[in-house]
């Protein structure tokens, strides 16, 4: 096994060890020197509530985004975006509605509920709370990570709806990645009038860093966005590295756990096999690599697996002992 192993398994006892002091600390109230709990939590609450975007709503498209064709079809990417909008619409209510009744509730406005306690501790503790995890997508982020990350899919998303569809997606900032695939081979399908039972995706990593490049790339004129597929960044690499030299999966440096992922091209094609000098590497929203089976007997954890070139000397059973898989996010 790769050396970085010993420092994963570390850094998984250490997080149980820490998350178990958590658990037992005594909940005192401030002194002289620092502040009470209640006010701490308060403050917090208050400062997440004023700092709340507004819901995302059809009034602020981008013109002829949701318009219907003549055979009276939505664009199938307008549909995954309308479905994301009434996700986190759905997210925001919940959080702004439990933000105001936690901050009345430590004022004893109203009664202390289990609920409003368990996020009470939450806060304290820098954890998101259960009341909102209900409502949100799969993430091991710590609270003040987790916001930001929360703002940074709204910011994504309300740019998709003012603006037009991007020419560079961030596959991190859905809800529901596997639903964004499904359309954007449905829209494929409907191009070519192509069954779109026998289409799946074909990969190419490209020497992109940012979805900026790849504006700054199309304004220059010196690359253009493809016609066909979409392009993907945001992925992080687990286990491996992406050696941009010789443009194939490389292992890690040491004491370099996550390496990003260049964009990548997800080209839909017609009965795709994959070619034997790749590994089919797992995509998963989250590092834990696991989740609830969804109706099609898959993970909801899992997206896809992504072909990606790998050095002559090895194969595909090598990079599978190494452990490597893709992530849509990284644990902080």
């Amino acid at each position: 096994m790769h050396a970085n192993a010993n420092i994963s398994f570390q850094l998984q006892e250490t997080r149980k060890l820490v998350d178990a002091v958590l658990s037992i600390q005594p909940r005192l109230s401030g002194g002289s020197s620092g502040k009470g709990s209640d006010e701490v939590v308060s403050e917090l609450a208050a400062e997440l509530q004023a700092a709340l975007p507004p819901l995302l709503t059809r009034e602020e498209a981008a013109l002829g985004l949701f318009d219907r064709t003549e055979a009276g079809q939505l664009n199938s990417l307008s549909v995954v975006l309308g479905q994301e909008m009434d996700r986190f619409n759905r997210l925001s209510s919940a959080m702004a509605s439990s933000l105001v009744e936690l901050q009345k509730a430590i004022k004893g406005l109203v009664v202390m509920s289990g609920e409003l306690e368990a996020m009470y501790n939450s806060m304290l503790n820098n954890q998101v709370p259960e009341a909102w995890a209900r409502y949100a997508y799969p993430s091991l982020k710590p609270l003040a990570s987790w916001v930001k990350d929360y703002h940074a899919r709204i910011t994504f998303m309300r740019a998709w709806l003012q603006d037009g569809t991007p020419q560079c997606f961030w596959l991190p900032g859905f809800f529901f990645p596997q639903g964004f695939m499904t359309g954007v081979l449905q829209m494929h399908a409907r191009k070519y009038s192509i069954p779109i039972d026998t289409l799946s995706f074909g990969f190419a990593v490209t020497r992109h860093e940012s979805a900026e490049q790849v504006a700054a790339a199309a304004a220059a004129g010196e690359d253009e966005v493809p016609e066909d597929g979409i392009l993907i960044n945001g992925l992080w690499i687990d286990g491996a590295r992406w050696d941009r030299t010789a443009q194939v999966l490389e292992e890690s440096e040491p004491g370099v756990m996550y390496a990003p992922l260049p964009v990548i091209h997800f080209k839909p094609m017609r009965d795709y096999e994959p070619p034997a000098t790749e590994y089919e590497c797992p995509l998963y929203k989250t590092s834990v690599r696991a989740g609830v089976l969804s109706t099609t007997g898959q993970s909801t954890n899992f997206v896809l697996c992504v072909s990606l070139p790998i050095r002559p000397d090895t194969n595909g059973d090598f990079w599978i002992l190494q452990g490597v898989a893709l992530l849509c996010m990284l644990d902080d």
